[in-house]
């Protein structure tokens, strides 16, 4: 599980603002849009619509967002199938105790009930039960709730003392459950439902309005309603609405920020730049020092001209206004020129790239997953989905890709019909490209096409729709 700390950093542009939390990057985005058209906006330029993995996130969502808008779009939205989770977010479901007959063969939320003898049974979430709370400090020690609740109202007693409904992992633990509430029926933290998250994530945490989800037809999406505590409601999917997104941060990267106006207008890469425009520069620095700077500060206003420097793909996702300046440019990083009129004295950044240049470094997972699933997973267990800046990288990830079990392999590459530009998921930037004919620029693009390398042949990239199951590389640390 992430840690998440106190640290908050506002990112307004022209229609949304970012803060960010420990490693991960929420960007609010206040034009209103369909559930899947925000689904695809927060998929091109970040990594997808939010997921919540815990009472504490959704805490900072609401203390920062609540004061701008009512409700927002969530990456929630009804499954296929329904799937039993614990309470307590990220616990694995590695122990089951039914008694005969359970559970119910039906497609119907249902909560989860240890009898007096150990055994579980499904039961209707309203019935009133009492139940056991974990330990708000050790996930050992038990409490005992002598008091008849409903699911729903037991979860939100035991998260009002900082805690949540029991999870069993062991016979064991079972055992010590039965022993804390004697004969009684109680309620433990096993629940069923359809609900799944946008970018594959498996969090089981919830945080429903009282009487919701009410499936009432066609409400297969979730927002969160930041006048009610935050609180989730199921609602049509093509309503337009603002919505949240994020991006994970790199571990060893820290955020920083100083306020510009940017006044030229100015085009690159079909990116229009309209002045004034109000922003803050989002800068990472790898083993440095962060600074903070607000306002206008006590300096005057200057004018300083950038005549070189480079566009990374975290500002790409920046949307039109945003630019990070390097005057050490290499042959990889592609130029640009722009007039920065500031209000501070702060305005250059460094970043520290990625090694993708060392064999060692790479990971063929020979399982076939999405792209939005394969660099979860890479980001989850090493770094990244693969990216490749040079022919020397592109040599050892050719390698690789043979030993494939798929026809094409992933690659960290994205494609934004918005801009109409390939980049790649982190701020890898590079002028090597090594597409195959009729693909990549040249090719006619659709909105939701990712990147991937043949594993046959001249092994070049092609862009192939986002849902297709393939084997991927994943860059991981060194050693």
């Amino acid at each position: 599980m992430k840690k998440w700390t106190q640290t908050l950093c506002l990112l307004f542009i022209s229609g949304f603002f970012s803060f960010t939390l420990g490693s991960t990057d929420f960007h609010l985005i206040t034009d209103k849009r369909s559930y899947d058209e925000a689904k695809a906006y927060c998929r091109e330029l970040y990594t997808d619509l939010v997921t919540v993995h815990n009472l504490t996130v959704m805490n900072y969502l609401v203390t920062f967002v609540s004061n701008t808008i009512v409700r927002a779009w969530i990456g929630l939205e009804t499954g296929d199938e329904w799937l039993w989770h614990w309470s307590d977010p990220d616990q694995k479901l590695d122990f089951l105790n039914w008694r005969a007959q359970e559970p119910k063969n039906n497609s119907e939320d249902a909560c989860v009930v240890m009898d007096e003898g150990g055994k579980w049974f499904e039961s209707d979430c309203s019935d009133r039960i009492s139940f056991v709370c974990r330990g708000n400090n050790d996930r050992n020690s038990l409490t005992y709730v002598d008091e008849t609740k409903s699911w729903r109202d037991a979860q939100d007693h035991c998260r009002n003392l900082s805690s949540e409904l029991i999870s069993i992992n062991s016979a064991e633990e079972n055992d010590a459950v039965r022993s804390l509430s004697g004969s009684q029926n109680i309620w433990i933290g096993l629940f069923k439902d359809r609900w799944t998250w946008s970018d594959g994530s498996i969090s089981s945490f919830r945080y429903w309005l009282k009487g919701q989800p009410n499936y009432r037809p066609n409400q297969d999406c979730v927002v969160a309603e930041f006048r009610d505590q935050g609180k989730w409601n199921d609602r049509r999917c093509n309503s337009n609405r603002n919505f949240l997104c994020y991006s994970d941060r790199k571990p060893n990267q820290t955020s920083t920020q100083a306020t510009l106006t940017i006044h030229p207008n100015t085009t690159s890469q079909g990116v229009t730049v309209k002045s004034p425009t109000t922003v803050a520069v989002s800068t990472s620095h790898s083993n440095a020092t962060g600074f903070v700077t607000t306002g206008a500060a006590t300096a005057s206003k200057m004018t300083t001209t950038y005549t070189t420097g480079f566009m990374s793909a975290t500002t790409m996702a920046g949307l039109t206004s945003v630019y990070t300046a390097n005057s050490n440019v290499t042959t990889d990083q592609r130029p640009f020129t722009s007039t920065v009129q500031g209000t501070t004295n702060v305005m250059s950044t460094s970043t520290t790239p990625i090694r993708t240049d060392v064999p060692g470094n790479l990971i063929l997972i020979k399982e076939n997953m999405t792209w939005i699933e394969a660099m979860n997973y890479c980001r989850k267990r090493h770094i990244d989905l693969v990216h490749i800046t040079t022919e020397y990288v592109q040599e050892q990830v050719a390698e690789k890709a043979k030993n494939a079990t798929s026809s094409h392999v992933w690659l960290g590459l994205r494609y934004t019909c918005k801009f109409n530009f390939w980049f790649w998921s982190s701020s890898a930037t590079s002028c090597y490209q090594n597409w195959a004919p009729g693909e990549g620029s040249e090719g006619g693009n659709d909105c939701g096409v990712r990147g991937a390398i043949e594993t046959t042949g001249r092994q070049q990239w092609v862009g192939l729709p986002e849902t297709e199951k393939l084997n991927f590389i994943c860059h991981a640390c060194a050693g």
